[in-house]
């Protein structure tokens, strides 16, 4: 829901003097010039955030120690370790999602390896939410690693990931907009593999459902003294020969396949278990 809100004013002031007409629009032109500097200094704010955050768990990097890529990449494992630990109670999933991340980081590393005045990291637990289109949208959990700089953390030095270490591959600008509270959306198209999958899926019910319903016909007309339809739906079934084995097998998974029996006695017995299964013929 969309408010919009207007403000009239109560009061309206009498004619002024060309003076404080004159101090008015120095006043009026003044005010502008501060919201405009203003507005241009949130704008700039907004592409980063002040580092110590309360949720944040915190990583500076030991100066002792030699400022390499391999040396802050297991100072990093250890902090994201800690961090995956509030979502993976298995140790092997976790620590395949922690080697994952860093893979995702490298470039992050790489990068804090090679500028000193990144002192350290920041890592939160946030919210990616993506939305196909207008049909759906889906929210996930976010893992937000930020590099600090001067007691900041800016959306360049941010690289967000999905529970499993993945790369979410958002835009700087996505970054921006989601760093102040770690809520990132996006967008993206539904995969291709889960529509295919989908639709496979539609199309097995659908067959489904259709022979239940030509059984459920033929059944009443058999029970009406019309053997015709079920005839029908037998030679249907009885379209590709099988051998024994795999024919007793079929009738494990597909209860209408003892109609396919040459057995007589097998058949009436399947044909009065399916009637007495739908309340329609009773």
């Amino acid at each position: 829901m969309v408010t919009i809100s207007s403000f009239v004013s109560d009061h309206y002031a009498k004619p002024a003097s060309a003076t404080s007409g004159a101090a008015k629009t120095s006043n009026t032109s003044a005010t502008s010039d501060t919201s405009s500097s203003s507005a241009t200094t949130q704008a700039a704010a907004s592409t980063s955030r002040s580092s110590g955050d309360a949720s944040a768990i915190k990583l500076t990097f030991d100066d002792k120690k030699p400022r390499t890529a391999d040396s802050l990449r297991d100072q990093v494992r250890t902090k994201l370790n800690d961090v995956l630990g509030g979502i993976y109670k298995d140790k092997d999933q976790r620590a395949a999602a922690t080697e994952e991340s860093l893979k995702s980081l490298s470039s992050q590393i790489d990068k804090a390896a090679s500028s000193k005045d990144v002192k350290g990291v920041e890592i939160r637990i946030g919210s990616v939410s993506t939305s196909y289109g207008s049909a759906s949208s889906v929210k996930a959990i976010g893992v937000e690693v930020g590099l600090v700089r001067n007691g900041k953390v800016a959306a360049g030095d941010t690289t967000v990931l999905d529970y499993q270490g993945k790369n979410t591959n958002l835009s700087t600008k996505e970054v921006a907009s989601g760093l102040a509270k770690g809520a990132y959306s996006t967008t993206a198209e539904l995969p291709t593999a889960a529509t295919d999958a989908g639709t496979a899926a539609l199309q097995k019910a659908r067959t489904a459902l259709s022979k239940v319903s030509q059984t459920s016909s033929a059944l009443q007309a058999f029970r009406n003294g019309d053997t015709g339809p079920l005839d029908d739906l037998r030679a249907q079934l009885q379209g590709g020969k099988a051998s024994s084995s795999s024919a007793q097998a079929a009738q494990q998974s597909d209860p209408t396949a003892a109609l396919m029996s040459k057995d007589p006695k097998v058949r009436q017995q399947m044909l009065s278990q399916m009637m007495s299964s739908y309340s329609l013929f009773r």
